[in-house]
């Protein structure tokens, strides 16, 4: 499966970008899950979680567009690449 997700590293960077990713998905997993796996590939990958279950909204973010939680959204139906950003405003 293939993510496309947006990065930026202050004092490195002068502008965010959008960096992609490629992963082998598992059936039944989640996005969460996913983003797990691809930050052992690349340990400069950096984002919130807690629960991991969708109570306490640490992992929300923009998903294809939509906001959502990380650790509820199923990989399966999601369009690629999954394209991944920070909520709005942040």
């Amino acid at each position: 499966m293939r993510f496309s997700i947006y990065r930026y590293r202050p004092g490195i960077d002068a502008q965010p970008f959008m960096q992609d990713y490629e992963l082998e998905a598992e059936p039944g997993m989640m996005l969460l899950d996913a983003l797990l796996q691809l930050k052992a590939q690349d340990d400069s990958l950096s984002f919130r979680r807690s629960c991991g279950e969708g109570i306490c909204g640490s992992d929300a973010m923009n998903i294809n567009g939509k906001n959502g939680l990380a650790c509820i959204t199923p990989l399966k139906g999601l369009r690629e690449p999954v394209t991944l950003r920070p909520l709005p405003g942040l």
